[in-house]
């Protein structure tokens, strides 16, 4: 019964430190990128990206970032994207919109959405703040499950 009881709780130790493992790896990283200058107002401001380990990196370049205002006070933006490679890319997206002080903005639009993108293809992913406190954004990016 001791034999029993000491490989039933190796066996259960093993798989406890192995789910601990699988918990601990992100195997789906997020990509994300901002202004570096959240007070840059320029139509077309300087990129800051912030990149997680992830093939997504080597497979999607911004190009660019185009900003504007909506309804006279709400920060609009455009970033635009571009498929390095030659497959086709199923991604989800993100936008979530910052104070002046790189508060995140709670925000119900906030949630993630689908993107396709063909094989060397440029697409642009639009949005508009809800609120006139967006000076910034982060877009995040991710390859979809």
């Amino acid at each position: 019964m001791i034999k029993y009881s000491s490989i039933h709780f190796r066996f259960l130790l093993t798989l406890l430190l192995a789910g601990f493992v699988s918990f601990g790896c992100n195997t789906n990283p997020v990509h994300q990128t901002t202004k570096k200058n959240p007070g840059d107002t320029s139509a077309l401001p300087e990129l800051k990206r912030v990149y997680m380990s992830s093939s997504l990196s080597r497979n999607l370049q911004v190009v660019s970032i185009n900003q504007a205002k909506a309804n006279e006070d709400l920060l609009k933006i455009q970033v635009n994207l571009e498929n390095l490679t030659k497959q086709a890319l199923n991604l989800n997206y993100k936008i979530e919109w910052m104070d002046e002080d790189g508060i995140v903005i709670n925000d119900s639009s906030a949630v993630w959405m689908p993107l396709y993108v063909r094989g060397a293809e440029n697409v642009a992913v639009q949005s508009v703040a809800s609120t006139p406190k967006a000076k910034n954004f982060w877009l995040k990016l991710q390859k979809a499950k």
